[in-house]
């Protein structure tokens, strides 16, 4: 914890205090009422500091409908702002993750237990590849200059380490490295159009924990994690309202259905919790979220 060392620094100099200056002066009445007054004082900080400042949690769950084609592996989507980086990018990721159907029963490939560790495994992938390309493509500047205008606005992102400033930014050859994005014969940087990099807050750093994605600063660490199911379905879907419904009726029109989990852990750091910077954060983590539930879900909201 970032403020333990100084307390426990302050802590000592007040003892030191107290047994060098004020032990060989009992005598002194004002001396001593106002060591007492700030060794109370510093029991006061001290347990306002640890109630006062508190760690705070929040997790937000994105649930994207996967299909499979004996082309490509998609994102279902009824919106109009599915991502763009997966309509670009689709069959060529999937490609390059070996995620075509290579055998059939009823349009459900028939895989050994450890080819399908290995297909969930490249599901995953593909999601997390997805969600990085675009983010670059649709969110790149976590503070872009806004100018309104009657009837609109003119939105103008960095895309320069020269022009990020106190930021901090990661050219989309450093965030491959520091996200460890490494798809044979699949290069991010093509499909995210003039993006040239990610302009993030300042002392954010970029990095896994496993296959999750972690963009952390002393303010808030956001955590990325993708899940995907076992079990599969052959049908043709659709959406009513947020609820799914799979027809089975029309097989030779189906697509392999799968549903998988996109969870966005935001942890507002107990440090910081009481900074005028903290809505800034706030609107930050909440913008990612939004970002890609905006550009994954199937419908604006989904029942769990």
């Amino acid at each position: 914890m970032g403020f333990v060392a100084p307390m426990i620094v302050l802590f000592i100099a007040i003892v030191w205090i107290g047994v060098t200056v004020v032990g060989k002066n009992v005598n002194a009445k004002d001396l001593v009422f106002s060591y007492t007054a700030l060794a109370a004082a510093f029991v006061m900080f001290s347990l306002n500091l640890w109630f006062s400042l508190k760690n705070e949690e929040s997790v937000d769950v994105i649930q994207p409908h996967l299909t499979l084609t004996p082309n490509c592996v998609d994102v279902y989507s009824e919106l109009p702002m599915k991502s763009s980086f997966i309509v670009f990018n689709r069959e060529k990721l999937t490609s390059s993750l070996n995620l075509t159907r290579t055998s059939e029963n009823a349009g459900i490939p028939q895989l050994t237990d450890d080819e399908r560790a290995a297909f969930k495994k490249n599901l995953a992938e593909f999601l997390r590849v997805s969600v990085v390309g675009h983010l670059l493509s649709e969110y790149p500047d976590w503070n872009p200059d806004v100018k309104a205008f009657r009837g609109k606005k003119q939105v103008q992102f960095n895309n320069s380490e020269e022009g990020a400033g106190q930021n901090s930014y990661y050219s989309i050859a450093q965030l491959k490295n520091a996200l460890k994005i490494g798809v044979d014969d699949f290069d991010i940087s093509e499909g995210v159009g003039i993006t040239n990099g990610l302009t993030l807050p300042p002392n954010t750093v970029a990095t896994t924990s496993g296959d999750d994605l972690i963009f952390e600063n002393p303010h808030v660490r956001i955590a990325i994690d993708f899940e995907v199911e076992d079990g599969t379905s052959f049908a043709v879907p659709s959406y009513i309202g947020s609820t799914l419904r799979l027809d089975y009726g029309e097989m030779n029109q189906g697509v392999i259905n799968i549903q998988s989990n996109i969870r966005v852990v935001v942890s507002q750091k107990k440090q910081r919790s009481g900074s005028p910077d903290r809505l800034k954060y706030e609107s930050w983590a909440s913008q990612i979220i939004e970002t890609v539930r905006a550009g994954f879900s199937p419908v604006l909201t989904q029942n769990a």
